[in-house]
């Protein structure tokens, strides 16, 4: 697999994927539903080299800002962190084809957080493959979020701060048979 980066997806290929993907046809590859979707459309792809590009809006209509928090609305990490992986999750899908009776789990989550998120943002995503499917059915993904036109990533803000981006990190997703454990389906 070749080695992708934020700037080389958002910034260099998307646009010169293999097109857009709606968000009612995000679902056919997640098991996911709205509520719980997190991916609003993919703005390109291209799963035969293993990169995605998503779009994200943040509004002040979701419920989540209701319990955080009534003096500063901020998007929960935690749910940031469920978006771009449901995003890693339908790159996984694409690349390696129909569940059949498997589901998608993930092994290892290590999601970094920049700054917090307001509402009304607007979030560019790239995620992308390190490599294919292993003997293990376990594939690594890498992503990176950030603010849509939010220019203090490279260049300081009149207090010299720069900031990381909203969320970096990798995940490994692994693809299992459905099993009843002692009464707990996994």
């Amino acid at each position: 697999m070749t080695s992708y980066s934020f700037e080389t997806i958002v910034g260099a290929l998307s646009g010169t994927g293999c097109g857009m993907i709606p968000h009612t046809r995000c679902k056919t590859y997640l098991r996911h539903t709205h509520p719980v979707l997190g991916v609003d459309w993919i703005a390109d792809h291209d799963f035969s080299a293993g990169w995605v590009h998503a779009v994200r809006g943040i509004s002040i209509t979701d419920s989540v800002f209701a319990g955080h928090f009534a003096d500063a609305a901020m998007y929960p990490g935690t749910n940031l962190t469920q978006d771009i992986n449901q995003i890693g999750t339908l790159l996984f899908t694409a690349m390696t084809g129909p569940m059949n009776k498997e589901v998608t789990a993930f092994k290892e989550i290590n999601a970094r957080y920049g700054h917090p998120i307001p509402p009304g943002c607007v979030l560019d995503f790239a995620v992308w493959s390190a490599g294919p499917l292993t003997e293990q059915k376990t594939m690594t993904i890498h992503y990176e979020g950030r603010v849509r036109d939010f220019p203090y990533y490279d260049k300081p803000n009149r207090f010299g701060l720069t900031f990381k981006p909203a969320i970096t990190g990798e995940s490994v997703i692994v693809r299992a048979r459905a099993k009843v454990y002692e009464g707990i389906w996994m």
